[in-house]
């Protein structure tokens, strides 16, 4: 596959999520997207949707991974840190497609706290991704310029994690779906922003 449809994936797997959970969302009569969260559209009338935008997520991120580590990093070792780095990011997609939070109301089961653990992974590894990428840019002179944007997302992240405690059993819970998506809005628009700043690159001398 060449370098641009791999980098091509790098935006739309945050566009198709976010497209596919806004339709589930709108089309779930009484669901509040800014009380709800967004793990429950899964139990919605077009629930499968939501799912079937994880698996998506999962597929065009492992092709993100393996385009993006064509034109970032400096060395092999380098390479292989972001192929891993957005890697572990689309592993995490597909485990959100597969461990589906519990319905309302009804008994904890395993795969529930599966599907929080995972959240919780995704919660540290993010922040972890962007910092460490934010380093690596900065040693390499084609994205020395989105070090300061890769790391205020990494700032904005260890901010929404800091909120988790507020919103999961304090006063925020009533904001629990829109601090969740704001959350989530962080790395997919720094994701977007990587991709096309990739492919503009990619015109020139880092296409291959």
């Amino acid at each position: 596959m060449s370098t641009r449809a791999l980098l091509i994936s790098g935006l739309a797997s945050p566009v198709s999520l976010w497209i596919l959970g806004g339709v589930v969302a709108v089309t779930w009569p009484g669901y509040d997207p800014i009380a709800e969260s967004i793990s429950v559209m899964v139990h919605a009338p077009l629930g499968w949707l939501q799912t079937a935008g994880f698996w998506i997520q999962g597929v065009l991120g492992v092709a993100w991974a393996i385009g993006a580590a064509r034109v970032m990093g400096s060395g092999t070792r380098e390479r292989r840190l972001v192929r891993g780095l957005f890697g572990l990011q689309a592993g995490i997609g597909f485990a959100f497609a597969i461990l589906p939070t519990d319905v309302g109301g009804t008994r904890t089961t395993l795969i529930a706290e599966l599907h929080l653990a995972n959240f919780y992974l995704y919660a540290v590894s993010m922040p972890i991704t962007l910092f460490v990428l934010a380093r690596l840019y900065g040693r390499d002179p084609r994205w020395q310029g989105a070090v300061t944007g890769t790391r205020i997302a990494g700032f904005l992240m260890l901010v929404s994690v800091a909120l988790v405690p507020l919103t999961v059993a304090g006063p925020l819970l009533p904001y629990l779906g829109l601090l969740e998506r704001a959350y989530i809005a962080i790395p997919s628009i720094w994701q977007a922003a990587v991709a096309i700043r990739a492919l503009r690159a990619g015109r020139g001398s880092m296409a291959r």
